[in-house]
């Protein structure tokens, strides 16, 4: 028996989706653009930049507590192929093991979390002396999330059903929980100065989402017990019995998906299996006890705030993220239903072989012997609500730290997408085209250790927030990386003497003529 099908069996099916992480090495940056609303959508006012524009970028992201990454090379090197010749086969392909996953038993659930955002076009602009800003974003998020799973079925999963040690082998109370989502989302944010007292600065900011649903899978297995058992005609094939199966699963149609497009009927109409609306509220205070000596003189005389220079001595910064759901509920394209069968076979008959998502839902409906479709119903996810606080530090000229806390908001509902709470205290250097970080953070809800490294030279960001999940070291549960690429454009003074620079804040003083 294959693993896809023991995947399949406990909900993952074929899809194996990404979560995105917090981009810690550039969120925070002066020069972060519309990447920095996504943390707290008051940063869209006052900006380094007149205009921001994002053209690609992405993000994924994995973290579990089962398996840790014990391969002789990187991860890094498998994905690029440049592993040594040591690890490759007469034929030049790259030598794998199983044993390269070492296990992490201690009898404990399990949990594995991963995910990626697409970050695709958006725009921030600046107004009114850069006292107001506004911006369109666009995302594609992505998620897994499967916890409270019961260590024999990790091994399950991890192995497949041809493992002897776990043939013929009564598994019996075992627990798994999975939600998976992909959906789509279009942003709309306001940012504006509330006070400019010189030394005390304060700007606030709202984001308005609008969310599409585009795939999801989800499964509660409460109350398992199941042996994997080896077919007497044909010993090379396995297939699992359960005695008992309490659970409830679900899943969006193949039609929804075959749907997506960027047209009112499926943004906003009936061509999608669910939707909603999602918020962002932010705030943040400046206190600037240089900012005299900071204005520079404008083209009249007196002296004026340059929008191009940071002036802050300190910023504090809190929001909430991700507040709001997306409800499946367009009965033509979801599926949910409850079961408990005094029975259910796994056969390799079944699984082996199929072609899509959808056949492969078909099989494990025929194995329990339900019909979802006779019954439809939907179902609600709630986004990955956070609270996100930071303290940015301006130690002298362009180096800065800056400590980010964030604590994620969502309870045990396991179709809830499970925001990954994290500290994370993060140095840097940074100037208007170039800029390094280094993050040191607490992730995976403060339980796992983690060293970064992100740049942004020119108009390209690179980075990753977990460097040892790339470069293998000290056998790492996780890895994170991501990229994108921009086009900014920054404030400038007039060229004519004979126009006004306005100074930013403040009511011009320019005399009728």
């Amino acid at each position: 028996m294959t693993r896809r099908l023991l995947v399949i069996i406990v909900g993952i099916l074929s899809c194996i989706s990404v979560q995105a992480q917090h981009w810690l090495g550039l969120s925070s940056s002066n020069y972060a653009g519309t990447n920095a609303l996504f943390l707290n959508p008051a940063h869209a006012a006052d900006s380094r930049h007149k205009l921001y524009i994002n053209l690609i970028g992405n993000d994924f992201f994995l973290i579990n507590n089962y398996l840790r990454y014990d391969a002789p090379y990187s991860f890094i090197s498998l994905i690029t192929n440049s592993v040594s010749q040591k690890y490759r086969s007469e034929r030049g392909l790259i030598i794998w093991k199983d044993s390269y996953y070492a296990e992490r038993l201690n009898g404990k659930p399990k949990h594995f979390h991963t995910g990626g955002d697409l970050r695709g076009p958006s725009a921030l602009f600046s107004f009114k002396d850069n006292r107001f800003a506004i911006a369109l974003t666009t995302r594609g998020r992505y998620t897994l999330n499967l916890t409270d799973v019961s260590e024999e079925t990790a091994r399950v999963i991890r192995y497949g059903t041809n493992l002897v040690e776990l043939q013929s082998k009564d598994f019996t109370n075992q627990t798994a929980k999975l939600s998976t989502n992909g959906f789509v989302e279009m942003g709309a944010t306001f940012g504006a100065v509330l006070a400019d007292w010189d030394k005390d600065f304060l700007k606030i900011g709202v984001t308005v989402k609008r969310l599409v649903g585009v795939y999801n899978v989800h499964a509660n297995m409460q109350d398992a017990d199941y042996r994997i058992n080896v077919e007497s005609l044909n010993p090379e094939r396995e297939f699992i019995l359960a005695s008992k199966l309490q659970a409830t699963y679900g899943y969006t149609t193949e039609e929804a998906f075959s749907n997506l497009g960027l047209n009112p009927q499926f943004l906003f109409g009936n061509r999608s299996a669910g939707g909603g609306w999602g918020f962002d509220l932010g705030a943040v205070y400046e206190y600037r006890p240089d900012v005299q000596k900071l204005k520079i003189g404008g083209p009249r005389g007196g002296r004026h705030h340059d929008p191009n220079k940071n002036k802050y001595k300190y910023r504090i910064s809190a929001a909430l993220t991700d507040i709001g759901a997306i409800r499946y509920k367009n009965l033509n394209y979801v599926r949910e239903i409850d079961v408990d069968p005094p029975a259910a076979q796994f056969s390799y008959i079944n699984f082996n072989s199929l072609p899509s998502s959808g056949a492969a839902i078909d099989a494990v409906n025929r194995s329990i012997n339900v019909r979802p479709a006779d019954t439809p119903r939907g179902w609600t996810v709630g986004l990955p609500t956070s609270f996100n606080a930071s303290f940015d530090y301006h130690h002298k000229n362009r180096l800065y730290v800056n400590a980010l806390w964030v604590q994620g908001l969502r309870g045990k509902n396991y179709l809830d997408i499970k925001p990954q709470s994290v500290f994370a205290i993060t140095p840097r250097y940074e100037t208007k085209w170039f800029e390094v970080s280094t993050p040191l953070a607490m992730v995976d809800n403060y339980r796992v250790f983690t060293m970064g490294l992100a740049t942004r030279i020119g108009p390209v960001i690179i980075g990753t927030d977990h460097l040892g999940g790339l470069l293998d070291i000290g056998k790492p549960q996780g890895l994170d990386f991501y990229f994108g690429l921009y086009a900014p454009f920054f404030h400038r003074k007039p060229d004519d003497p004979n126009k006004c620079w306005y100074q930013p804040y403040e009511k011009s003083s320019r005399r009728k003529r």
